[in-house]
């Protein structure tokens, strides 16, 4: 905050203006408080008051350049800038660990006192989900700093890749206040979240404030499973203090267990909140509604299937085979269509519900994020990484035509719609963020199983914000092309591609 305050009165200085002065030079449209806080910022510059002191100051390119960077750092505080780094990490690195979880040991109670690692442990449950019958029921209560969380999310992983019939829940405490905290969360059990059998139940808290219970830290794993024709249980109990060694004692006795599971329903009540919900159920109907209703930003590597001019579309409609549409739309309707005319009672409709959906575009903000790697995929080959399953790629004339619609929306200033490129970006999700609303993420078709999910969809404030700011205030700024350098890039695709 004190930079902006100093950057801003520096160049009054420099350029003869008193602050006192500033009130009369905004047309007393703001007040003097006001203008102060903006300076301090303590009130986020929006893009009409920074043109006004891009105005006022005569700020060169390179000036404009410097304030538009501390105008991002300004208003924010430490977790949400600090958010705003994880986020760059998991959108332009390959990996979301960069390396192995680090050793930790524990203090392992089984009949008698051991030493062992917390991933001995966990292979101790890998090796007994070889058993017939396997199932375990996790439940995972806290585990939110950085090294719990990935020792508690890639056993969950590893757990639910072996045994598909097990089931993860995860009570977690959000700090209204940490921004940090809960991106972190987000980032690291994406993979988790798109599985169905790992939920998430939150309660928003006041930092340091919290629901006092037997666990801390801590997993519970009752395990099941048939061994020598006889059912046998067995359960872990894992704990993560906060000086000491973690410890885990294993038990069977079903009174033990029956203790701890009563408490752990107890504390359940304590977390109402989903984290997320499927959005498998979500119809193109469902789509539009939200996209007339919210302003809509979008991280992926290349155009949305919605956001096609409808032209492109109903030429590559007009030259496809009937056998390519016809299994497009059985695609659609998850049912075998056998014949043109049912072909066409499916297409026609989903055509105009895309016209429909294009439309919003016009109407609310929209702020597409590609990469220029993506964008040059397409490109090539004629296809979006959500392209409709069953329809042919674009051809030249088409890829022309959707690149062409892209850049000339992206320059005309009396457009809503901004386009915004970045050199690129990871295939594994997408984020398409409703302001006011939520996010809706979708996970890649290469990375989806069986009992995944497709979409996510989350509603947390404190994730809505995260990133809202970090496209509106962050992207800008550090990473994305100039409009005149977008254009350049996409005319460049367009001469070697489309001729």
């Amino acid at each position: 905050m004190q930079e902006l305050y100093k950057f801003l009165t520096a160049k009054c200085k420099e350029r003869g203006v008193k602050i006192e002065s500033l009130t009369e030079r905004f047309n007393f449209t703001y007040s003097r408080t006001t203008i102060y806080r903006y300076m301090k910022g303590l009130l986020h510059i929006t893009q009409d008051v920074q043109d006004r002191f891009v105005d006022l100051l005569s700020l060169s390119g390179e000036e404009q350049a410097q304030f538009a960077r501390l105008i991002s750092l300004s208003v924010f505080d430490e977790t949400l800038l600090a958010a705003r780094q994880k986020i760059d990490k998991f959108l332009f690195e390959p990996k979301i660990n960069s390396g192995a979880t680090r050793e930790i040991e524990c203090v392992f109670y089984d009949g008698d006192k051991y030493i062992r690692t917390i991933s001995e442990i966990f292979s101790m449950i890998y090796d007994l989900s070889k058993h017939d019958d396997f199932r375990c029921d996790v439940k995972i209560i806290g585990c939110t700093q950085e090294d719990m969380l990935a020792y508690a999310s890639d056993f969950a992983q590893t757990l639910l890749s072996l045994s598909p019939s097990s089931q993860v829940e995860h009570l977690v405490t959000l700090f209204e206040t940490d921004f940090l905290q809960s991106t972190v969360f987000l980032l690291t059990v994406l993979p988790l979240l798109v599985r169905g059998a790992y939920k998430v139940y939150y309660r928003e808290s006041a930092a340091g404030e919290g629901v006092k219970t037997l666990f801390g830290n801590s997993i519970l794993i009752p395990c099941q499973y048939t061994e020598d024709g006889a059912l046998r249980k067995r359960c872990y109990i894992l704990s993560f203090l906060d000086k000491d060694m973690p410890e885990c004692i294993v038990n069977d006795d079903k009174y033990v267990l029956g203790f701890w599971m009563k408490n752990y329903t107890n504390l359940r009540q304590y977390y109402p909140d989903v984290l997320t919900h499927s959005a498998l159920s979500m119809t193109e109907d469902d789509l539009s509604t939200l996209e007339s209703a919210y302003d809509e930003y979008l991280i992926k590597p290349n155009p949305c299937y919605n956001k096609i001019p409808m032209s492109a579309y109903r030429s590559l409609v007009s030259r496809a085979s009937p056998d390519d549409l016809m299994r497009f739309a059985s695609n659609m309707v998850r049912r075998d269509v056998r014949d043109d005319a049912e072909t066409r009672a499916v297409l026609e409709p989903m055509l105009l519900d895309l016209e429909k959906r294009v439309g919003h575009t016009y109407k609310r903000r929209h702020i597409d994020v590609y990469s220029k790697e993506g964008l040059a995929e397409f490109a090539e080959t004629g296809r979006i990484t959500d392209h409709l399953e069953g329809l042919p790629p674009f051809d030249k004339e088409e890829i022309r035509e959707i690149l062409t619609w892209l850049r000339d929306r992206n320059r005309d200033p009396k457009d809503p719609y901004t386009l915004y490129l970045v050199d690129s970006l990871q295939h594994r999700y997408s984020f398409v963020i409703y302001k006011g609303r939520g996010l809706l993420v979708e996970c890649s078709q290469s990375l989806a199983e069986k009992g995944t999910y497709v979409y996510l969809d989350i509603r947390n404030r404190n994730l809505l914000k995260v990133f809202c700011d970090y496209i509106e205030n962050h992207l800008p700024v550090n990473y994305t092309l100039s409009t005149e350098e977008t254009t350049a890039f996409i005319d460049e695709l367009i001469g070697k591609n489309c001729s």
